[in-house]
């Protein structure tokens, strides 16, 4: 599990901020980062996997049934670019950090 170093809040998350990310996602990010801007991309791979997860992020949405705690796991639709997979946006308690993965990492 990475630091994500994007601190500011995400509006698909109430403002929360992204705190962790995993290696795999954040990986992902950096190939597709480099594929929509390669200049952009080399200078500054963090920050460009940052801004495509912002990206991806706008989609997101809580997936809380009526009764459940809301705010606990965000999901975005699959995204073919990052192999039509799905991010997930996890927080461990309300109100805590929020950790994106996708559904196969642990």
């Amino acid at each position: 599990m990475l630091t994500h170093p994007d601190t500011s809040g995400h509006p698909a998350l109430d403002g929360a901020p992204v705190s962790r990310i995993t290696s795999t996602l954040r990986q992902a990010l950096i190939d597709l980062g480099a594929r929509l801007d390669p200049l952009a991309a080399a200078a500054d791979p963090d920050g460009m996997a940052c801004e495509v997860l912002r990206l991806v992020l706008a989609a997101a949405y809580d997936t809380a049934e009526p009764g459940e705690q809301p705010g606990i796991l965000y999901v975005t639709p699959a995204v073919a670019e990052l192999g039509r997979q799905p991010v997930w946006l996890h927080r461990e308690t309300p109100n805590g950090p929020v950790t994106a993965r996708f559904p196969a990492d642990h």
